[in-house]
């Protein structure tokens, strides 16, 4: 196996900028990635998913990884957390990739949100002036708030949504059991 070969096949906190990025990393995806229920996943749900698809991941494996223990996922392994998640696997090698990821995430959590969806589905069938109006209205009530009339990200989670970097990330959406 070639070295370039050997540096794809490993993802090693050493070679890393920063030590335990990778654990960084897969801990906010199991602080912030909703599972079907709405709530976070734990370790043995996510060792599962990915052994269904495909990857084997042993829950005390992920855990040591989790913490940092273990430092040295293989690639494949890599690709089952990924899989299980519902990221692309550059989330964990690119900080562009994760960064994207975490917008992606929060586009997520803004969608499952019950209340947001209501409202959002509330707006469909009205003309595009009275959805103009509806937005106005929010924007007042969140200076009244104490927020800013926009958000600063809203943006970068309108165009992760409308498919603009789905090139080179996306989050799957999570099917429901």
């Amino acid at each position: 196996m070639s070295g370039e070969s050997r540096s794809a096949s490993r993802i090693a906190e050493s070679e890393s900028p920063e030590p335990g990025l990778f654990a960084r990393r897969l801990e906010e995806l199991f602080r912030t990635v909703p599972g079907p229920n709405g709530r976070a996943y734990s370790a043995k749900a996510i060792a599962a998913r990915s052994t269904e698809r495909g990857f084997r991941l042993g829950e005390s494996y992920l855990s040591q990884l989790r913490s940092g223990k273990a430092k040295s996922p293989s690639f494949r392994t890599v690709e089952g957390i990924a899989a299980a998640f519902g990221v692309d696997v550059h989330y964990f090698l690119e900080d562009r990739a994760a960064q994207r990821t975490r917008d992606q995430i929060d586009l997520l959590r803004l969608q499952a949100d019950a209340d947001v969806q209501r409202t959002a589905l509330m707006l469909a069938g009205l003309p595009s002036d009275s959805v103009t109006i509806v937005r106005e209205l929010i924007k007042v009530l969140r200076v009244q708030q104490g927020l800013s009339a926009e958000p600063e990200d809203l943006a970068d989670l309108a165009t992760a949504y409308a498919g603009e970097t789905r090139s080179s990330l996306r989050v799957l959406p999570t099917p429901v059991s």
